[in-house]
């Protein structure tokens, strides 16, 4: 169940933002590509509860390579965001969505 979580808010946020699969695991640093993976990270930890290992096995099986301490940053990082930026609350409710 967890994986097709992981799975929708794939989607949604690709759907959302905007961009392809690759853009969101290309290896760049550019904010409209870090944002993305950070939400994807946050909702995974946050509303799905997650563990980082889980979100780091569900990002291999899509061919995205990632050290679990950039997991766990860009999840915190998003939290810190989010308290900043209220306008964040709405597309973080948006993108939780999922179709069961």
């Amino acid at each position: 169940m967890k994986e097709y979580i992981f799975k929708q808010y794939l989607d949604n946020i690709l759907k959302h933002m905007d961009i392809t699969l690759e853009e969101l695991f290309e290896q760049t640093k550019r904010s409209e590509v870090v944002r993305p993976r950070q939400i994807l990270y946050y909702l995974c930890r946050e509303k799905a509860n997650m563990q980082f290992t889980e979100i780091k096995n569900y990002l291999s099986k899509q061919g995205f390579e990632v050290a679990l301490d950039t997991i766990i940053t860009g999840a915190n990082s998003f939290k810190k965001i989010l308290e900043e930026d209220k306008d964040y609350e709405y597309i973080v409710n948006k993108l939780k969505e999922i179709e069961i």
